[in-house]
């Protein structure tokens, strides 16, 4: 662990139009203030809890280990929902937010979870605790107090880690000549991240085919296999293995999301070309 308050790294669906990040910073600010706050991202789409998870998924190995990960993705704020912070079982690593499932790919990553408490002291939040605003007043002072030395015991009761909701991203379906996968997400540039991996197309005998088609909703879209997005040519759908591991359906210089009228959720296969 470095010497110091730790960094704080801080996820949320908050957007920059409002002020609620500045808000959750000035919390953080006065609790520890000589803590570095990393802004991951405030562009979650509103309420996607899965959209946030992933992103943490993804953003995990990159960030410092004794980081505390803040993420206020919270469509249940003020409801029985219980505020928690775990400490992840590989790591060590300290994770701030509610208890929806947010946080739960992140600490599945690190092997599951060391400990888990309940945000509930009076010394870890700003009283009176609002019902809408749990970023201000539960989620932030818990991360900034963690920052800044206070120990997770006194967040307040434990809580038994097999309790904590988790999510399971969806797998896909492997059979021979096809891969049966979901849309996970769909980022800025309308690329179209995909439940599967490079591997699933080698169990599915597609290892070296590099022409397959995209069937989705009775369409049927055909697809280039390419190392990346200039391998593309204008206008054509491509298949790439994305930075994180993961099988995405691009367009180069376009939104692969438009041109197939696809988003998040929607289920689509990846077929061997007859002609392939």
């Amino acid at each position: 662990m470095s010497p110091g308050p730790r960094p704080i790294v801080f996820l949320s669906d908050y957007g920059l139009d409002d002020d609620f990040v500045g808000i959750c910073h000035a919390v953080m600010a006065r609790i520890s203030p000589r803590s570095n706050v990393i802004d991951l991202s405030h562009a979650v789409p509103p309420q996607d809890v899965l959209r946030g998870a992933l992103a943490l998924h993804r953003s995990l190995p990159f960030l410092p280990t004794d980081a505390v990960v803040l993420a206020v993705v919270d469509p249940g704020v003020g409801t029985p929902r219980l505020p928690v912070a775990v400490e992840t079982a590989r790591h060590g690593r300290l994770l701030v937010g509610p208890d929806n499932g947010l946080l739960s790919l992140a600490w599945l990553q690190e092997q599951g979870v060391r400990s888990a408490v309940e945000i509930a002291s009076p010394a870890a939040r700003l009283e009176p605790v609002s019902t809408t605003f749990h970023g201000r007043d539960i989620f932030a002072p818990a991360a900034a107090h963690l920052a800044g030395g206070m120990a997770l015991k006194e967040l307040g009761p434990l809580v038994d880690p097999r309790s904590l909701v988790a999510l399971s991203l969806p797998k896909a379906g492997v059979e021979p000549g096809e891969v049966a996968a979901e849309v996970l997400a769909v980022d800025r540039f309308g690329n179209l991240q995909l439940s599967g991996r490079v591997e699933d197309l080698h169990s599915a005998g597609m290892e070296g085919v590099q022409r397959l088609d995209l069937v989705a909703g009775g369409r049927s879209i055909p697809l280039r296999r390419a190392a990346t997005f200039g391998d593309v040519p204008e206008g054509a759908l491509g298949l790439i293995v994305d930075s994180s591991g993961w099988l995405a359906v691009v367009l180069n210089r376009g939104s692969a999301a438009e041109m197939a009228a696809l988003g998040a959720g929607d289920a689509v296969t990846l077929r061997r070309t007859v002609s392939s």
